[in-house]
């Protein structure tokens, strides 16, 4: 058996081994996971970069919802004052 395989077969072994586990995933699982990765992105965002483009990728997501969480947070972040 293999211990390493060249890059090529790599990204096919791991493409097929996340369709794989994600096609054993209920809905519960994958929203807790999607919410979950999603939070240490943004945080990883913020960390590098600061709020402004955290704020940037949420919009890119969704800009409804981001627009909505933004009014209960009396929150906007692209004025003339810089939201870092």
């Amino acid at each position: 058996m293999k211990t390493k395989l060249n890059d090529k077969d790599y990204v096919a072994f791991a493409r097929k081994f996340v369709k794989s586990s994600v096609g054993t995933m209920g809905i519960n699982e994958l929203r807790d996971f999607v919410i979950n990765q999603l939070h240490e992105d943004f945080q990883k965002i913020y960390d590098d970069s600061g709020q402004k483009w955290v704020y940037e990728d949420m919009l890119a997501w969704d800009e409804d919802v981001f627009d909505e969480v933004a009014k209960e947070f009396d929150l906007q972040p692209f004025n003339d004052v810089e939201a870092d």
